[in-house]
């Protein structure tokens, strides 16, 4: 069976949230249509709180904005599914890319194959990790990963088209209280209830960097493939800035 070389983004992330969520939009396209193959997005980005398209729909949405703004956030719509959602420096933001002719058949094999390499990825670093949703998380969902029994530190959603699937998301590093504290005004502005004791971080059992997290990763991800690293393509970065604005909250420059 031949080898499937993997194309790895790290830390190209631009400062801006709608452009950062539409290059990957844009690679999305780009597997989808066959221009580029498995690609993994990794790095530590800026403030962001990155909106489902479900909260776009609530009534509380122009205040959960507001409010994301007024914590120093870029709000940001995301992609995939789910509820907001924070990322900051002391975050490893993700999105792994993959050709994938039935996509939807394989779409729960791909949520368990990431979780279990989330839960690899932290061992490697010295942290015990499951997988499984717990009370109370935010953005819940069955392939969350937690430490401590209680406590989340990875979400993840995923985005398919005809021929690809893109699974993103997020390890928190560090800092939870700095996620309760916008997540829990903005999601009571959505309406919708969170536990701010499930929220957790692998800080709360570990002294571990982010470029440790990533390193771990990024061997996971390539399982003894080929790797080249590598930033967006400029017909990549083309697309999505023809993406952006549909990132844009409440569809405001």
């Amino acid at each position: 069976m031949p080898t499937i070389p993997l194309t790895v983004y790290r830390d190209h992330f631009t400062g801006d949230g709608p452009l950062d969520t539409a290059v990957s939009r844009a690679v999305l396209a780009g597997v989808t249509a066959g221009d580029l193959g498995e690609v993994f997005e990794v790095g530590t980005p800026h403030r962001v709180l990155a909106f489902g398209k479900h909260d776009t729909l609530t009534e509380g949405y122009p205040d959960a904005v507001a409010i994301a703004r007024n914590h120093g956030y870029d709000p940001t719509v995301r992609i995939a599914g789910g509820r907001a959602v924070v990322f900051s420096p002391t975050i490893v933001r993700f999105a792994w890319t993959i050709p994938a002719p039935d996509a939807a058949a394989t779409m729960h094999a791909r949520f368990r194959r990431l979780a279990d390499a989330v839960v690899q990825t932290l061992a490697a670093v010295g942290v015990d990790a499951t997988v499984g949703e717990i009370p109370g998380e935010y953005c819940a969902g069955q392939y969350s990963v937690h430490v401590l029994g209680s406590r989340k530190v990875m979400g993840v959603g995923q985005r398919l088209t005809r021929a690809a699937a893109q699974v993103g998301g997020m390890i928190v590093v560090s800092d939870p209280d700095d996620i309760n504290a916008v997540l829990v005004p903005v999601y009571e502005a959505l309406g919708v209830s969170m536990d701010p004791d499930a929220t957790g971080s692998i800080a709360d059992v570990a002294d571990v960097s982010a470029a440790d997290v990533m390193d771990a990763f990024i061997d996971q991800i390539a399982a003894e493939r080929p790797v080249t690293t590598t930033r967006p393509t400029e017909h990549t970065m083309s697309l999505a800035r023809d993406f952006r604005s549909d990132h844009v909250p409440l569809r405001l420059a």
